[in-house]
């Protein structure tokens, strides 16, 4: 991920590329700026094809990734704010992908009743800190790490709501919520959940957790080996580096 000044408004905006500067990413200089997150989920996500819902989707940084790693899918991203959302809808045009990414510029307490069980994989990258968590003084920082009212809990329930039935749901969370995630997804018919833990480095617990689940599956839970993100030298793991350059990340 690299970032350098945008030419227009370098006050307020930085220009930001992922996955070597083959998706270029428009952002606030100030408040919620993507991070290292969102680009491992879109390099988590593999889909030859089908109907993709981004929930949350910020910038785009997942949606164009995505985008750019499965030509063939189609993506729904849905965002709330205004002002990311505009963002939002320039990065699709600017990556020439408004073809295969559309936009929902709604809150996803309100998603259109025909989103029910029509997509194959929902993904989301919701707010990490409970609702009780300390409030900067930044709006746009506070709906992403925050949000607006709307639990974990809310996430996940649009979520499998949206999900048609076979398909997937990925969220990332932080690894101390897992246990809520996975009660909620064994009482809602979600099956075949896969943890995919994440280690900031070698020796650490993990900190974050990709958790995947197929709607109406019975087959048993799997954990994955992982992937741990820098070297006790600071420097990004080889598969990381891999998994930044959106080269996929290994299971």
């Amino acid at each position: 991920m690299s970032v350098s000044s945008s030419n227009d408004n370098q006050e307020l905006y930085t220009e930001d590329f992922i996955f070597g500067k083959q998706v270029r990413l428009k952002q606030l200089k100030k408040g919620y700026r993507f991070g290292s997150d969102a680009v491992l989920l879109a390099s988590y996500i593999t889909a030859n094809k089908g109907l993709l819902l981004d929930l949350g989707a910020g910038v785009g940084a997942v949606s164009l990734g995505m985008a750019w790693r499965n030509p063939e899918c189609q993506i729904v991203a849905v965002e709330k704010d205004p002002e990311i959302g505009a963002l939002l809808s320039e990065n699709i045009a600017a990556n020439q992908m408004s073809k295969q990414v559309t936009t929902e510029h709604i809150s996803i307490e309100h998603l259109p009743a025909d989103f029910e069980s029509r997509f194959d994989h929902v993904i989301a990258n919701p707010p990490f800190h409970k609702n009780t968590g300390t409030r900067s003084t930044n709006r746009h920082r506070n709906l992403a790490h925050i949000g607006d009212g709307l639990s974990l809990t809310d996430w996940l329930k649009k979520a499998v709501w949206a999900c048609k039935s076979k398909g997937y749901v990925s969220f990332m969370i932080r690894a101390d919520r897992t246990d809520e995630v996975i009660s909620f997804l064994n009482a809602h018919k979600m099956g075949e959940v896969t943890l995919y833990p994440i280690w900031p480095v070698h020796g650490n617990p993990a900190n974050r957790i990709i958790i995947s689940a197929r709607k109406n599956s019975k087959t048993g839970s799997i954990l994955l080996p992982g992937i741990t993100l820098h070297n006790t030298d600071g420097s990004l793991t080889s598969n990381a580096s891999l998994a930044m350059k959106g080269l996929g990340i290994e299971r």
